[in-house]
């Protein structure tokens, strides 16, 4: 059996098979999640995530999640990626972006990104670049898609008006 997973706020989904972790999941995916993350360990809360709906698919909280989650943290559907197992079949949503908010300044400027790419190993660039790419492929798609099909529907439009309009014509002779 499979379970659809949709990661917000990015909207990207997809559907794995059941045992799989979620932090992999969202690799699959080409979700940002995670960075900086000792996978496996749970001693830190680098991939900490909100459960927006289908909690009740997914494995218990390890004891790595109990002792890194408070007990608010876990009544309020956080969990860290990468102890969470999809275990049943069905549809979960996740906000990848729980992250707590940091005593410091947020992390959005464009020189701490440019150094922190900078410092990756050559493989972890090319497996974002990679991921970027998809991303903008995909989006790029998408738009190519839903252009046609507006242009399309709105010519549908225009003839039915136009077949409305004459009808009327006829209706009122």
């Amino acid at each position: 059996m499979s379970v659809s997973i949709t990661f917000e706020p990015s909207g990207l989904s997809g559907v794995v098979a059941e045992g799989t972790y979620l932090i992999d999941a969202a690799r699959r995916m080409g979700v940002s999640l995670g960075e900086g993350c000792t996978i496996g360990k749970g001693d830190c809360p680098a991939c900490l995530v909100s459960i927006k709906s289908g909690a009740t698919l997914l494995s218990e909280p390890s004891a790595a999640e109990l002792k890194a989650l408070s007990v608010e943290d876990l009544a309020e559907s956080h969990r860290l990626a990468c102890q969470v197992k999809l275990q049943f079949p069905g549809e979960v949503v996740v906000m990848a972006s729980a992250r707590k908010a940091s005593s410091g300044t947020p992390r959005d400027t464009a020189a701490e990104l440019r150094r922190d790419f900078g410092s990756l190993p050559l493989r972890e660039k090319l497996a974002t670049l990679v991921q970027l790419e998809a991303i903008t492929m995909s989006e790029a798609f998408d738009s190519a898609i839903e252009k046609p099909l507006a242009f399309g529907a709105k010519t549908m439009d225009a003839i039915l008006n136009k077949t409305r309009a004459k009808k009327k014509v006829v209706d009122a002779k």
